[in-house]
């Protein structure tokens, strides 16, 4: 057992001789029905408009300040605050001690008073009775503190969240926008479906899954990859707009974009091609900022070290300037407003990183990013002939294998020129994409589950999405043709056996539905996680999800 725990029991125990800490909702006042929203009383109560009434909350008292027969504490609820006023003339001397005496910082309570404003304004309730609902039975750090240790914060999510509001906003964010996609996605048509999360063969990626045994089959399963095969199905059966926001696994690495668990929406179209799931990227891209911000662009802390600087010479100095007191301010906790000059500014631009570094301790700046469609479309074969220097039709095998070598690039299951060429796409190009920005037509051996190229068959028709140097979605005009499918998944086979853990399992069964005959389709996957972290401007894919994957904690009983 944890010193934590076994201190939180004992005060439990020891809490109990006295008082319930944890009693029962006995009466309508205190149930969720009779509640007053903290946030409404809060965003309500303006100046201009006030509420002129007694009002009934329940929260978590952050503070406590005790002036003789006077007190007053915060209380937070959904990340809004008001204020408490306590008088030992309204409460009584009996009921106002206890509270003085009992209450504690993580105490959850319920209160009920009139609304007014102190003399120096401040939003209060004038406390006419109150109940302990939930106490809490450990110290809390203050909240301008937080929890310094790194893996502490992820290990105790839920202690986080109550001391750090921009974690729970973080968070907050993440449920909305994830409401915000089912409600547009519902909007256009798509039906929400779900398909198996244990799968008798995994596919839709390129991934090493987790396995799992069936005791009733006595058989090996997997957690699914993606639920792109299972969707794709839907489509054979007769549903022309499908999407799913599906939890996915990963056997793979942990680090700041990457992460075991995530999830994605993925969706489906018939009759629809590579161009249209563009199209729909865009939209839902522009309703969620809209939504979200109430604007078009979103601020995202851009790593220059990573993407580099050259796209500053897109902007003259008064935006650079804007861009940064924004950061400045960003990292100092937002407490107050920074003012630079010209002359700073100057400086910044001779060396941009290290200027970074000595201010704030780390390479980066808030840009905005204008999420207003639409977005261009560079196909991934130009920009490796303008960033790498390479040609797909004229650099030999040798030539890429040494560039290959000298980054320390490896292509599980041995070399193939078409692997190679997206890998180096991946190395030196899309971190540099930091505007919205469409890249198309991928070597063919690199997407066993894109249809081929209309025009050119060497490619395929696929698109991912970068925005500050992230893939944020990635689709394809899908292959319907079982004997193309076949073939492809052959190939992928054969990769296997040469050594290529990630590559795709064949999934027959997938095949013969093909026969079955799939219409012409366009297919897009979203990752959510990213998009989090875009829209709430993290840098580590950990901190945009609610609970990220951390070694257990070791507890003895």
């Amino acid at each position: 057992m944890s010193r934590m725990l076994h201190e939180c029991i004992e005060r439990v125990r020891e809490v109990m001789e006295s008082y319930n800490p944890y009693p029962y909702i006995d009466d309508s006042e205190a149930r969720h029905y009779s509640l007053d929203s903290v946030s409404v009383v809060v965003r309500e109560n303006t100046p201009e408009i006030k509420w002129d009434r007694e009002v009934r909350v329940a929260g978590r008292v952050m503070a406590l300040r005790v002036h003789g027969g006077l007190s007053f504490a915060d209380l937070y609820d959904e990340g809004y605050r008001i204020q408490l006023f306590l008088s030992r003339d309204v409460l009584g001397v009996e009921k106002y001690s206890w509270f003085i005496e009992n209450i504690r910082r993580g105490d959850i309570v319920w209160v009920k008073g009139p609304l007014f404003r102190t003399k120096r304004g401040e939003l209060s309730i004038r406390v006419v009775d109150y109940r302990l609902l939930a106490k809490c039975m450990v110290p809390l750090q203050h909240v301008w503190i937080g929890i310094e240790d790194p893996e502490l914060r992820l290990r105790k999510r839920y202690m986080d969240m109550v001391l750090n509001f921009e974690v729970y906003e973080a968070i907050r964010t993440r449920f909305n926008l994830i409401k915000e996609i089912r409600l547009w996605m519902y909007g256009q048509g798509f039906y929400e479906t779900d398909t198996p999360v244990l799968q008798p063969v995994y596919g839709g990626a390129a991934a090493k899954p987790f396995t799992t045994h069936v005791n009733t089959f006595g058989e090996e399963w997997f957690l699914r990859i993606a639920p792109e095969l299972y969707l794709k199905r839907l489509l054979v059966a007769g549903f022309n707009k499908v999407f799913e926001i599906a939890r996915v696994f990963r056997n793979e690495d942990i680090d700041v974009t990457h992460h075991p668990e995530f999830t994605i929406m993925e969706a489906y179209m018939a009759y629809a091609d590579y161009n249209d799931m563009m199209e729909l990227a865009e939209n839902l891209l522009y309703n969620l900022v809209l939504k979200l911000t109430g604007g078009t662009a979103i601020r995202y802390p851009v790593d220059l070290e990573r993407v580099g600087t050259c796209f500053l010479k897109e902007y003259d100095n008064d935006v650079i300037r804007e861009y940064l007191e924004y950061t400045l301010w960003s990292y100092s906790g937002r407490k107050r407003r920074v003012q630079i000059g010209s002359s700073s500014v100057k400086e910044f631009l001779k060396n941009p990183v290290k200027w970074l570094v000595r201010k704030v301790g780390e390479p980066r700046l808030f840009i905005e990013i204008d999420l207003s469609p639409p977005y261009p479309r560079l196909k991934l074969l130009n920009l490796i002939r303008e960033h790498v220097g390479i040609d797909y039709d004229s650099t030999s095998d040798d030539e890429i294998k040494r560039l290959l070598e000298e980054r320390q690039i490896i292509i599980k299951g041995g070399y193939n020129r078409d692997i190679a060429f997206v890998k180096l796409f991946e190395h030196y190009i899309e971190k540099k994409l930091v505007r919205p920005t469409f890249v198309i037509d991928y070597p063919r051996g690199s997407s066993p589950l894109a249809k081929p190229h209309r025009q050119d068959p060497r490619l395929v028709e696929r698109f991912e999405l970068f925005i500050a140097g992230l893939e944020i979605a990635n689709g394809y005009t899908e292959q319907n043709n079982a004997l193309e499918q076949y073939l492809a998944f052959k190939e992928q086979e054969e990769r296997r056996k040469l050594g290529d853990e990630e590559a795709q399992q064949p999934d027959y069964d997938f095949v013969e539905a093909l026969c079955v005959g799939m219409p012409p389709a366009g297919g897009i996957g979203f990752g959510i996680d990213r998009l989090v972290m875009i829209f709430t401007g993290l840098t580590s894919i950990k901190e945009a999800i609610p609970f990220p994957m951390i070694k257990r904690a070791k507890y003895s009983i």
